[in-house]
């Protein structure tokens, strides 16, 4: 730097601009490589969690759907005489089912002693399933069982078309007489060749194409489809952790390269229970970060080109700046020296020069005024954002907050619950028979019961709980530090306001009620939209309970307007 004080501003632009050009590119590239990179890395893990979600959503729908054909086997109407009867009929029931759907390896119809008494083909009748698991299980209700091999069943079977062991999944049901005793358990072994054309279904090309895999853990974290069955591919820790959190990626570094991998369990459907099986869904990072590669090198070369190109432009910019500039130079120089000069000359040259030289001449009689306008500017620039934010998060005819206002401070609430256990909980208010006023009175009348509501609620709630309208007759309250006491304290409080208002509209008065449904924020929450599903289900209890009443989630506790 001290040597480039003797040079001429010429030389110094040249070499500046190269210079900036050159690190301009670096840094381009460099921003490149770590946007793409990130980039890439988050819309891969996206797609392998969701290959991994409809994954387990398709193990989950065909467990329901075997788990319901032999319940209803079981408690079929029309087939109620026939399980005593003839094993050949039972049989040729048994039959028609296994038609209907191939996978099944097997299904039989076993009596409370545990003897097989009709199964397809035949297999196994006769012998005694009083110590399988899926015996057991059935005699007390409908039941699945996980993934298991079967010798003796697999003898008869013959060889798999794999020649890999065969293994299955059990399903049972017990079957009852018409005083509901049990008279035998029908149960049936699904083939685990299913789950495999289901993870190929959803695999299709990718795992030739592009290094893909896609394994089914036990809930144990046991290999059950993939490489090295039977083994535990993570450790003990990342499968509690992807039990607890159901579904996301993390980036596995313990293999030969690391792996961006998605999770799902595999937690159920309706009533079927599930198996929480955990469906890993797997891409190596070479595979997925090849394309950020190309296009680094595709910025980086052009980056240069553009750096040549500026520095050639610079050098002659610089040519054209520095003479007008020397002649400015001279004549601030001899300001103060000589009387006779008191400002700088207008020079000619580009337009930024002669700009220059006017703006040298006016700096301090301008320089005042500009201060203030910045000053005024940035006030009113406040006042207009203020303004804004107010529109966007305000309900106009409650003069509440609205659903995105409501939205904003949830969502930091819950922050707040979740690092420092503050405690929190959510009201939601429906106004009873609400369709009714419109109905009778007309909408001009709702708007007015609306507005007295709002002004009620919000008068009767602590500075630090937030009021909002959530849309038509529902209001909705955040509540901060409060029990499972002060919660119905709450709620009772906002209850009774409203059912005190006298309402006056034109020559009438009107009155009205609301429901109200809570829920505290609790462990198993994984974000505040839950807590709000929890207090609507607690809402609709309290509707369906007669109206006028307070129901909070988990409590178990209902109260009305006669006993509050």
């Amino acid at each position: 730097m001290i040597a480039m004080r003797h040079w001429s501003l010429r030389q110094q632009v040249t070499l500046l601009v190269g210079v900036l050009c050159l690190a301009l590119v670096c840094i381009l590239a460099a921003g490149a490589a770590y946007i793409a990179q990130s980039r890439v890395r988050q819309i891969v893990m996206e797609n392998e969690t969701q290959d991994a979600v409809l994954t387990a959503s398709l193990l989950d729908r065909g467990m329901f759907e075997r788990f319901r054909e032999a319940r209803n086997l079981a408690a079929m109407p029309p087939l109620k005489d026939i399980w005593a009867g003839d094993p050949a009929v039972i049989r040729q029931v048994l039959e028609q089912l296994r038609t209907s759907y191939p996978d099944y390896a097997w299904i039989g119809y076993a009596t409370p002693d545990g003897t097989v008494r009709a199964a397809t083909k035949g297999m196994l009748e006769g012998q005694s399933v009083r110590e399988r698991p899926w015996f057991q299980d059935g005699l007390k209700g409908p039941a699945v069982g996980d993934v298991h091999e079967a010798k003796l069943l697999a003898t008869l079977l013959g060889p798999a078309p794999n020649n890999e062991p065969f293994r299955f999944v059990d399903v049972a049901a017990p079957v009852r007489d018409e005083t509901g005793r049990v008279i035998g358990v029908v149960g049936a072994h699904l083939s685990w060749t299913w789950a495999e054309e289901r993870r190929r279904a959803v695999l299709g090309s990718q795992s030739l194409s592009g290094g893909k895999s896609l394994w089914i853990l036990s809930g144990d974290g046991t290999m059950l489809l993939g490489p090295d069955i039977g083994s535990k591919p993570f450790p003990e820790e990342r499968v509690r952790a992807m039990r607890q959190a159901t579904a996301g990626a993390f980036e596995d570094p313990s293999g030969t390269e690391p792996m961006l991998t998605g999770f799902a369990v595999a937690g159920g459907y309706r009533d079927y229970p599930g198996l929480n099986w955990i469906v890993i869904a797997r891409q190596p990072d070479s595979v997925a970060f090849a394309a950020t590669k190309g296009i680094v090198w595709t910025i980086m070369g052009l980056g240069l080109v553009i750096a040549l190109i500026g520095l050639i432009c610079a050098r002659f910019i610089a040519r054209g700046v520095a003479r007008p500039l020397q002649t400015i130079i001279e004549a601030a120089d001899k300001i103060g020296r000589d009387p006779t000069i008191s400002q700088v000359p207008r020079v000619s040259g580009s337009a930024e020069i002669v700009r220059l030289s006017a703006a040298l001449r006016s700096l301090l009689r301008r320089a005042g005024a500009a201060e203030q306008q910045v000053i005024e500017a940035s006030s009113q620039h406040e006042k207009d954002k203020m303004a804004l934010r107010q529109l966007a998060e305000t309900d106009p005819l409650s003069g509440l907050l609205n659903r995105r206002g409501f939205a904003l401070l949830a969502d930091e609430a819950f922050g707040l619950h979740r690092r420092h256990g503050h405690s929190l909980a959510v009201l939601l208010l429906d106004i009873d028979f609400f369709k009714a006023v419109n109905d009778t009175y007309g909408h001009a009348a709702g708007d007015v019961v609306i507005q007295a509501i709002g002004t009620a609620l919000n008068g009767t709630l602590r500075a630090t709980d937030k009021i909002a309208r959530f849309g038509g007759e529902e209001f909705i309250v955040l509540i901060h530090e409060v029990d499972e006491t002060g919660i119905i304290t709450v709620a009772q409080n906002l209850r009774r306001a409203v059912e005190a208002l006298a309402i006056a509209y034109q020559d009438r008065t009107l009155s009205v009620t609301v429901s109200v449904g809570g829920a505290l924020a609790g462990p198993d929450d994984r974000d505040i939209q839950d807590v709000i599903e929890r207090a609507d289900d607690a809402l609709y209890k309290a509707k369906a309970a007669g109206r006028n009443r307070v129901t909070i989630d988990g409590l178990q506790i209902q109260l009305a307007s006669a006993v509050a």
